[in-house]
């Protein structure tokens, strides 16, 4: 009677705890009235991003998982930037949006994402055997549920004892405690003054008291671990048990220290235990129900270690999970292993314990009880290779020195502390900058060969606020590059370079950087050039190709600037102009100014140059518009690009770079105006001394005048060769062979005039140019003796000569003529023959022997030479 008044009792007290319609109350938008909960969000999620209309004014977002396990949901509530961590569970959960509101939900894992408000009705409650002794008494753990299965409220334990007929009665925790305190039950002991006791009553108890004591003798009780956490704004809380939850989730409340014991311990020892905590680090060991933990110093716990002593360390294994700041519920750890965070200033919110027997199964997953570093985790696609195996936090992923391109990538973090991901872009053959991929998305190509060539690794959200991901990579040609850092590039662009491995490594805000980072990305690199030109000075920079300076307008180069931009290797570039009365100037480079400033000096050539490492990789291509000449061809690395001794000014420039090799074939004679050269031929000349009057041998003047004319072409900046500079022998095939051999540009035969002793009288200056006669074949220059051009270009240049000494001297003009003689005839070149007046006439020779109109002469026949050049 007294143990169904018992039962009784508690079955009224556990209705009054849960109604039969606790939740049948009246239902309306906002997931509670008058604080009760009335409906929550049952959500199904995948993952990927998803709204939830809360209200018109209020909207939740979820961004994605928290971590691998998936066992939390990163959220965000109106755009704000904080974020939200919601759990994933079967139990009920609440999340607090504002100080003033909040909803109830839960969310499962699914293939796709939907959401659904779900009224809380039809609830049904459901019992879960906890403990069973083997003296018939037995613990339950009592829970209400819906139709979803989701648990709406844990009601508790409800303590179980069996009563005559074997059923299950429900006792009070006291006297469930009560029983199973010993192994020995008390013996109540008859009194000795109780003499009057009657003998049947006396021998009923005796036998009563026999039958308890053998039961409490062969009973055999459950081992168990209690823990009790002291929670921030809580306090102490209700012991837990063998699983039970210890501590809040979803309140964000600290843990500031825990007591642990051990119940029922079938063998001699204890349990140790000691928590990291903040500012402090990891206490020392307490045991058996000591405090553990900063009681009243706001001090959060952030991670701990629970080991057996004793012979039950040698039969019980004891296992311990914690529900973290930001990761939600870690896996599990065992005898002595560190299960939380460290160096994260994560708090732990909720612990669960449980004795296993030793070498048992483990109560869930134990790969990462604890976090204590946040990794970066990486796979390339190599070529030939496929994908190598993943590496994290600085590893090389690829290969070296195998010239093996990379085609792909994945990165992913594992253990974020902070809301966020890492996006990834890469530049590949053909396609360029790809879209964006994050979390461990294929970031390249599969199957294409097409190669990477650059690389750019971001962080979002909160992680960007407290880490910089670096990273370095290894590229075809310049080996390992520096190291890029939160989305700078890394690699190359516009120079069809392969990347060959990679490093990425996370690095704590404002601490070092894990290597060099002055040189992480190289570009297609670009030659800039400005030049000063006449009446406009300075022109804006330009490169690659551009022109800079005018077309058209008849204004001279005066000065030039040249650099180099983005050099992918050392070395510089060089330059030289030819300057209006300085010739060459001493090169300059990387930017310095060659030329001349307010002095009106044209520029009339260039040459450019690379040093270094640039040298053996690329070729420096130029060409230049000159007075007269317009575009001349392109020249290259170190080449003239101009003309020399012309008086030609340059007028625009184009540079580019290519790579070393490909460039187009250059020529020299079309990049480059060479000076003109002069061949002089004073005829005769050792056992042939000419024409001979008056004791002057025409071999001496013609030589007298030839070197007066070489030194004022000299002066002029041409260049001049002489068949002979002294009183030798030169035979006729001799003198047009030298001219051909020096490839000179027009040849001059220096003579003067006789008509033997017939007559005196005659006079004048006459020319000639090379007429074809079929008496007189070529020898040597079949080929060219009556080529037009030349032919026309003889006359031109003797006429020109022929006019200007008439006028200089004033000698009767005899006129041109072609005539087949053998110098002007076997000579490749324009060529023309001067006969500078009759040694044999005494009034002419009288004026052909003295040095005055000598001097006339030879300026007259060099004159004519600047003209004729002038116009050629």
């Amino acid at each position: 009677m007294k143990r169904n008044a018992i039962l009784l009792i508690v079955i009224l007290l556990i209705g009054s705890i849960i109604p039969s319609n606790a939740f049948a109350m009246e239902q309306q938008k906002g997931n509670s009235v008058n604080g009760e909960k009335t409906s929550y969000y049952f959500i199904q999620f995948n993952g990927e991003g998803q709204e939830i209309t809360i209200s018109e004014e209020t909207t939740l977002k979820l961004t994605g998982w928290q971590n691998n396990e998936k066992a939390s949901v990163l959220a965000s509530f109106n755009e704000q930037e904080e974020a939200l961590t919601m759990n994933v569970s079967e139990e009920l959960q609440t999340v607090k949006l504002t100080e003033d509101q909040s909803i109830h939900y839960r969310i499962v894992e699914s293939d796709a994402s939907q959401v659904e408000e779900v009224q809380l009705q039809n609830l049904t409650n459901t019992s879960n055997l906890i403990m069973q002794n083997e003296n018939g008494t037995s613990i339950e753990e009592v829970k209400t549920i819906d139709s979803k299965g989701t648990i709406i409220e844990n009601l508790g334990f409800v303590y179980y004892d069996k009563d005559e007929t074997n059923q299950n009665v429900v006792i009070t925790k006291e006297q469930y405690d009560s029983i199973n305190s010993s192994n020995e039950l008390a013996v109540e002991e008859v009194p000795p003054e109780d003499e009057n006791l009657d003998e049947e009553k006396a021998a009923e108890s005796q036998q009563t008291n026999e039958v308890s004591l053998f039961s409490a003798r062969s009973l055999v009780q459950q081992p168990a671990v209690q823990y009790v956490s002291y929670v921030k704004g809580i306090g102490w809380q209700e012991p837990a048990l063998n699983g039970q939850i210890a501590g809040t989730s979803g309140e964000g409340k600290r843990l500031e220290a825990l007591q642990i014991t051990l119940k029922n311990a079938p063998y001699p020892g204890g349990i140790s235990y000691k928590t990291h905590v903040q500012s402090y680090g990891w206490l020392s060991n307490s045991t058996d129900g000591d405090t553990n933990g900063k009681i009243g110093e706001g001090k959060r716990v952030e991670a701990i270690q629970v080991s057996l002593t004793g012979e039950m360390a040698n039969h019980f294994d004891i296992y311990y999970r914690v529900h973290s700041q930001h990761y939600g519920w870690l896996d599990w750890a065992k005898n002595g292993q560190s299960a939380g965070t460290e160096g994260f200033s994560k708090r732990l919110e909720a612990i669960e314990m449980i004795l296993v027997e030793k070498g048992g199964q483990a109560p869930g997953p134990t790969e990462k009880p604890l976090v204590d570093k946040t990794s970066v985790v990486y796979s390339t696609h190599v070529e030939s290779y496929g994908w190598m195996d993943s590496v994290a936090d600085g590893k090389m992923s690829g290969t070296e020195g195998q010239a093996k391109r990379l085609e792909a990538i994945k990165i992913n973090l594992e253990d974020a502390p902070y809301s966020g991901s890492i996006t990834y872009s890469t530049h590949v053959q053909g396609y360029g900058w790809l879209a964006n991929k994050s979390n461990g998305e294929i970031s390249g190509t599969s199957g294409e060969k097409k190669r990477m060539e650059a690389i750019k690794v971001q962080l979002t959200g909160e992680l960007a606020k407290h880490y910089d991901i670096y990273y370095r990579v290894h590229s075809q040609t310049f080996g390992w590059l520096d190291w890029a850092k939160n989305g700078n590039p890394a690699g190359t662009e516009g120079l069809t370079k392969r990347l060959e491995s990679i490093e990425i490594a996370l690095v704590k805000k404002g601490e070092k950087a894990p290597g060099p980072t002055t040189k992480s990305f190289v570009t297609k690199p670009s030659v800039e050039y400005s030049t000063h030109v006449q009446s406009y000075g300075w022109m804006s920079p330009v490169k690659d190709g551009t022109m800079s300076g005018t077309n058209g307008k008849a204004k001279r180069l005066e000065a030039i600037k040249i650099n180099l931009k983005n050099a992918p290797f050392s070395g510089d570039i060089t330059y030289s102009t030819h300057v209006q009365g300085y010739g060459w100037m001493a090169d300059k480079s990387n930017g310095a100014i060659s030329g001349t400033s307010g002095q009106q000096k044209r520029i009339e050539a260039i040459k450019i140059n690379l040093t270094g490492e640039l040298a053996k990789h690329y070729d420096i291509y130029y060409r230049v518009h000159s007075q007269t000449f317009g575009w001349l061809g392109w020249a290259k690395n170190g080449m003239k690009a101009g003309s020399e001794g012309r008086s030609k000014r340059l007028e625009a420039i184009e540079i580019k770079l290519v790579p070393k090799g490909q460039g187009e074939p250059v020529s020299e004679e079309k990049a480059f105006k060479k000076p003109f050269s002069i061949f002089l031929d004073p005829g005769h000349g050792g056992s042939d001394s000419g024409a001979v009057a008056g004791g002057y041998k025409e071999a001496d003047l013609n030589l007298s005048v030839a070197k007066k004319v070489q030194s004022i072409l000299l002066s002029r900046g041409y260049t001049v060769y002489m068949s002979r500079f002294t009183n030798t022998t030169v035979s006729l095939l001799e003198r047009s062979q030298m001219a051909n051999d020096l490839e000179a540009d027009i040849f001059v035969s220096i003579h003067h005039n006789s008509t033997g002793s017939s007559t005196t009288s005659a006079n004048g200056i006459e020319a000639f140019y090379y007429g074809y006669n079929p008496e007189y074949q070529p020898q040597i220059n079949g080929a060219m003796h009556n080529n037009l051009d030349r032919v026309m270009k003889s006359v031109e240049l003797t006429k020109i000569i022929q006019d200007r000494m008439v006028a200089n001297t004033g000698a009767t003009n005899r006129g041109t003529a072609g005539k087949s003689f053998s110098v002007i005839r076997e000579s490749a070149m324009p060529a023309t023959l001067l006969e500078l007046g009759f040694i044999n006439n005494p009034n002419e020779r009288q004026k052909l022997v003295t040095s005055a109109y000598q001097d006339k002469l030879a300026k007259a026949i060099a004159d004519g030479i600047d003209q004729y050049y002038k116009s050629n």
